[in-house]
This record gives C-alpha cells, sequence and structure tokens, in this order.
C-alpha cells in the first residue's frame, strides 16, 4: 500500500466501540496493522483509564509513518509534558514540572472545590497538542484528529456530566495552549542552513549515496529542559585520529571493516530492525522509540497517571538527549566509518545500511535510544518483559527483551551491524544514555 492510500485509510479510522473500550485501528503500509489486541489483555491500573492517552500516541505513530516530517522529536517532549499537566491534578500528591523544568511556566490552574474528569481534559489537551505541534497537516489528517477527539467526547461526556465535562475540557486545552506557547521561546532550530563543515585530519565529511550535509548542527542552542544539562557534552573520543595500521584507531576501524565481511542473518536482521531512516520505510528514531514505549504501557495497563508521567520523562529525555548528542557530534565533527575505509582500507566498500548525515560520535541510536529507554524503566521497573511489534508490517520478525534498556543496548550494537559506528561511540552512547535516563526518569513528580 502507498503512504497516500495508507492515510486516506487513516482518514476513515474507525472507533470502535466495546462496551466502554474503544479500540483504535491503526492501519500502516503493507495493508498490515499492529495487533494491540494481542499484546495483552488485562485490566487497567487502579486509577483513570490511560486507553484515551494511548489512543493519542497511536495517532500520532500514524501521522510519523504517513510523513516523518510532521513532527521532530524534539517536540515528542511537549506532548508528553501537556499530557503529565492536563491530568496533573489529579494524581495524589503530584507536583507540575514548571517546578522542575528550567523556564517552565506556571501551568493553568484548576478551580478549587470543583470536579474533574481527567480522562476528558487528557483527551482535549492531546487533540489540541497534535493540531499545534504538527506540522503540514492534510485535511484528511484534521479528519482522523477531529474524529479521535469527538469518539472519546461521546464516550465520556455522558459520566462526567454536561458542567464537569466543560470545565475538563475547558482545563486541558488550556494547558496545551500554555505548553504550545512556551515551546516558541526554545530555540530549538533543526535546519543545516549555512552549515560549513570543518576541515582537519579525520574530520567528518558528508557520506555516500547522497552525500548530504550534516544534519541538526545548530540545535545545541536550543533551551534545555533541565538547566543542570544545559552544556553537558561528551568525553574526548579515547583513541586519536591516524592511518597508521598499528594505530588503535586504524585497528577500531579495521574492526567495523571485518565485522561487515561476516555479519551472521541475524546481525543483519538487527541491523536491518532499527535502521529508523523514515522516507517511506518506515518510522524515524524517535517513531521507533515511542512505538516501543506505548506498546509497553498497553502492554502493561497502566493508568492515565502512569502513563502521562512516563510519556513526560521519556519525551523529556528524548529531546535533552538529542541535543547532548549532536552538540557533541558536532564538536568532535569526527569521521564516519565509510569515510575512513573508502580512503584507507577498501575504496570500494560500503555498509549494510545507509551512513546517517551527521558526525559519528557519539552514536544517537545508543544514546538517545538508550536514554529514553532507561528513563521508562526508572517509572515501569528494570525487567519488563516485552516483544517490539514494531515493523510487522514490513513482514519483520518481531523481537523480544528482557529490559527495555536491553531494546536500547540492541539499538546500539545494530549500529555496528550496520556498518556506520564504531564500538567506543557505541559504548559511550549507551553509558551517557543510561546516565541521562536514569536522571530523568528519577525526577520526583509525586510522593
Amino acid at each position: 500500500m502507498k503512504l497516500s492510500s495508507l492515510y486516506r485509510r487513516l482518514a476513515g479510522l474507525k472507533s470502535v466501540f466495546i462496551g466502554s473500550l474503544i479500540i483504535l485501528t491503526l492501519l500502516i503500509p503493507g495493508c498490515q496493522k499492529i495487533d494491540w489486541e494481542h499484546i495483552n489483555n488485562h485490566p487497567h491500573g487502579k486509577g483513570p483509564d490511560a486507553r484515551v492517552a494511548i489512543d493519542w500516541f497511536r495517532l500520532q505513530l500514524g501521522l510519523l509513518l504517513e510523513r516523518n516530517s510532521t513532527l521532530n522529536g524534539a517536540y515528542v517532549s511537549y506532548l508528553g509534558i501537556g499530557l503529565y499537566e492536563s491530568v496533573q491534578p489529579g494524581i495524589k500528591n503530584a507536583v507540575s514540572l514548571s517546578g522542575k523544568l528550567y523556564q517552565m511556566p506556571a501551568m493553568p490552574a484548576t478551580e478549587k472545590n470543583k470536579g474533574y474528569d481527567w480522562q476528558v481534559s487528557a483527551n482535549a489537551a492531546m487533540a489540541s497538542l497534535l493540531r499545534s505541534f504538527n506540522v503540514g497537516l492534510t485535511p484528511a489528517n484534521v479528519v482522523t484528529i477531529d474524529s479521535l477527539e469527538n469518539a472519546y467526547n461521546q464516550k465520556l461526556m455522558a459520566g462526567a456530566g454536561s458542567e464537569k465535562f466543560m470545565r475538563s475540557q475547558a482545563f486541558g486545552r488550556s494547558v496545551a495552549t500554555a505548553v504550545y506557547n512556551w515551546s516558541l521561546t526554545d530555540n530549538y532550530n533543526p535546519s543545516n542552513a549555512g552549515y560549513v563543515p570543518p576541515v582537519f585530519d579525520g574530520a567528518w565529511v558528508p557520506t555516500p549515496p547522497a552525500f548530504a550535509n550534516g544534519v541538526q548542527p545548530f540545535i545545541s542552542n536550543a533551551r534545555p529542559l533541565l538547566a543542570s544539562i544545559a552544556t553537558n557534552v561528551a568525553g574526548p573520543f579515547p583513541f586519536a585520529y591516524s592511518v597508521d595500521v598499528n594505530s588503535d584507531f586504524y585497528k577500531m576501524v579495521q574492526n567495523v571493516y571485518a565485522v561487515s565481511k561476516n555479519l551472521t542473518q541475524e546481525q543483519k536482521d538487527i541491523a536491518l530492525f532499527w535502521v529508523d531512516q523514515g522516507n517511506g520505510t518506515g518510522f524515524t528514531p524517535h517513531g521507533h522509540d515511542f512505538s516501543i514505549i506505548t506498546q509497553v504501557l498497553y502492554q502493561k495497563r497502566v493508568d492515565l497517571g502512569t502513563a502521562a508521567e512516563v510519556y513526560a520523562k521519556t519525551g523529556i529525555t528524548e529531546r535533552e538527549a538529542t541535543i547532548i548528542c549532536f552538540r557533541s557530534k558536532y564538536k568532535y565533527n569526527l569521521i564516519r566509518p565509510v569515510s575512513y575505509i573508502k580512503q584507507h582500507i577498501d575504496s570500494t566498500w560500503l555498509p549494510f545500511i545507509v551512513t546517517p548525515p551527521h558526525p559519528e560520535y557519539p552514536a544517537a541510536h545508543a544514546f538517545v535510544t538508550g536514554s529514553v529507554m532507561r528513563a521508562a524503566e526508572k517509572v515501569l521497573g528494570d525487567h519488563v518483559r516485552f516483544t517490539d511489534h514494531t515493523y510487522d508490517f514490513r513482514g519483520w520478525k518481531a523481537r523480544t527483551f528482557n529490559s527495555l534498556f536491553d531494546a536500547g543496548k540492541e539499538a546500539g550494537i545494530s549500529r555496528l551491524y550496520g556498518g556506520i559506528h564504531y564500538l567506543p561511540s557505541i559504548n559511550t552512547g549507551l553509558m551517557l544514555g543510561k546516565e541521562l535516563g536514569q536522571k530523568i526518569g528519577s525526577l520526583k513528580l509525586h510522593d
């Protein structure tokens, strides 16, 4: 199925009521779908039902499959923050993130001694946030967003009562507006217009086949969400650049080359499963990350407060990890394996997967996905066994992990199998990612 056909199908997305349950049928390329219902089927947690949050993130994933550029990964943070703030007053002893995040303004207050339905608030907030943060929405996209919002409104209105419903809806929308307005001052610049790569021995150069200029060279200037990590950067690369065949640097690159010449089928499968380069083939990295988070939340049947906390912390982590990782990449501007190998080892060599257009160190998959998975673990636990069905629609075998961070580790090593990263870049990315995820996942939001 072509992506244009996909979204004509998504425009007709049906919210099917089975009792009080809404099930989204999310169609994806290949006329297949993620079979959410088979993942698990036990009751949700003790608080309000989390499916409203999960359904909205599933819809966001559908938008990303149609057009990867609709939502920059850094802005997933605002979706999570807005969701959390829209339900935070309903979480026992919970505090606003405005007291935790850098320059975050105070959020709208609820009316004292008035009742709220937090599912109604979350539904209103998420609908508003998706409309605000997704760029280039088509008329069909808008219909899909409206349809999901209206389906939940119809489901929840009778239970809430008209006054409580309207109050809850207004509160959710006011939170979404406040979060979006705050985002307008964050100085996040994903453009590479005007970027000129530095020239020195061992410097990154554009890589085949597209030889594109480096992406996201300026995002280090973005406002951090945590002031304590505003200037964080990876330590220096462990090996000095050298073309001497006896040097540590040459031996490290030779390892990438040797691995590429002896890939097992399992290693090829891992490299492809985490390729995450979008362009009509699937998700970019943040889409894959949040596909996993959403599947795990669905599997665990968490309550709304827990889902909101996980989406907030993982969204914050996705943004901060990306900023620190790319700040480091453009500080060191280290040459990629394909450039070094073609110049000094084998002029005919190409990696198993295409090298993304940005410098080598540290490895972004290891850093960003590792950090997001660790942040989720701090809320959900260290031993969440799950199966990732993200790419079932491509006919790729689902992959099972004994923990969320194990998925991050596999995402990291996949880049060695793909021939696009050195092992020290991956190891440093995992180490820094785990530290950052631990820090953000440990933010104390409630007793």
